[in-house]
């Protein structure tokens, strides 16, 4: 990186309220603050940086409860989002009009972003771009309300085709997202992977049989395929433990799997920010993928993971991200949604674990996934998007 700043103004919008995806936004907007100026509008202020001391300004908006509710009653009644419109329109004359670009954050859950966006861009001219961390609205079943993937499509027709880019953290993502709205004319698309956190993780080869499950278990990500294997293998490994991570366990068929014995094995923790302690005991980290084919979702705690030396099972459809980007590799088993491939990906996984493996083989593969890497491309996205050296 060169001494001097450029002159590019970037103006950074993402909601932080109700979600811990907004720590993925904070790491790239702060490795965007290394080359450009960079202020953000946020709605909620908290002790958490950005990784760097270069952020301008820090503009905070809230947005409140009442107007999030009315949204997500018209989204389910008319596929409109009135009161992100009416805040937009609020919001915007109170910030400066020179920015060279606009970047809002989103999810499936928040669309806000997209929205003032789109709405500052027509006010002041600057580009509009879009870095979403899901495949918006998300296919295939995740949605269960009425109506609810037809009108939030219809949402993001109408915000998404002002962008001027869009990215996405990975391939598939990317490729779905972009047959859900007409595209401007001169549209730039690209893959950011979701950064990773910088910490790794080197224990020696545990002395347990335990497999680690963090996060959550909620939506398509279905755990009876795992605990059926799990079953099968404690007749071989009859020490062998299962620890699950997060507050939102899906696990309602639990009874009807194991046995009052077998359920002794498994270990349900509170959800925790700590998990140094965890990895150090677990022999194997497992992944649940969406019981879906062709899901285009990654999960977030395998971008961990990989940075931890211990052996990975990884439960995933067809023609998944999972599937692509850890072929080849002989430290990540990839299992089928199935118990049978399970037990003999788990069974492998823990003979595995017990010698020591060459998990340099991630090296590359975690390269692509750091702060630094990602926000270079995101930065030279930014420059040819604005035409700025």
């Amino acid at each position: 990186m060169t001494s001097e700043r450029a002159a590019m103004k970037v103006l950074a919008v993402y909601q932080r309220e109700n979600t811990s995806i907004s720590v993925i936004y904070k790491r790239l907007i702060g490795e965007l603050s290394r080359y450009a100026d960079v202020d953000v509008l946020t709605d909620y202020e908290d002790d958490c940086g950005y990784g760097s001391d270069k952020i301008n300004n820090v503009y905070i908006r809230p947005v409140s409860a009442r107007y999030r509710g009315l949204d997500r009653r018209f989204l389910q009644w008319l596929a409109i989002q009135p009161m992100s419109e009416r805040w937009s329109r609020k919001v915007a004359p109170t910030l400066p009009n020179d920015y060279d670009v606009v970047l809002s954050f989103v999810c499936n859950s928040q669309l806000l972003p997209a929205i003032f966006g789109q709405y500052f861009s027509q006010q002041t001219g600057c580009k509009f771009a879009i870095y979403t961390v899901d495949a918006i609205p998300a296919p295939g079943g995740w949605n269960r309300k009425l109506n609810e993937y037809s009108h939030k499509l219809k949402v993001v027709k109408r915000y998404f085709s002002a962008a001027d880019y869009v990215a996405a953290s990975n391939k598939h993502m990317l490729a779905f997202q972009l047959t859900t709205f007409k595209h401007k004319t001169g549209l730039r698309s690209n893959v950011l992977l979701t950064p990773s956190p910088d910490t790794t993780y080197n224990y020696p080869i545990s002395s347990e049989d335990i497999f680690l499950y963090t996060g959550n278990l909620y939506g398509l990500r279905n755990p009876d395929y795992v605990l059926t294997a799990f079953k099968h293998l404690l007749k071989v490994y009859p020490q062998a433990q299962f620890i699950f991570i997060g507050m939102k366990m899906k696990l309602k068929r639990i009874d009807k799997i194991l046995t009052p014995q077998e359920k002794e094995h498994i270990h349900i923790l509170n959800q925790t920010d700590d998990l140094a302690p965890l990895f150090s005991r677990a022999k194997v980290l497992v992944d649940i993928d969406a019981d879906l084919e062709k899901d285009p979702f990654l999960s977030s705690k395998i971008v961990t993971y990989l940075k931890v030396n211990r052996m990975i099972v990884c439960e995933t459809g067809h023609d998944t991200p999972s599937r692509e980007m850890f072929a080849g590799l002989k430290t990540i088993i990839q299992c089928d949604h199935n118990a049978d491939s399970l037990y003999n990906g788990m069974k492998r996984a823990l003979e595995m674990a017990s010698k020591q493996q060459d998990y340099s083989e991630r090296k590359e593969l975690i390269k692509e996934f750091s702060t630094e890497h990602v926000g270079a491309i995101l930065w030279s996205d930014m420059q040819q998007l604005c035409d700025i050296d």
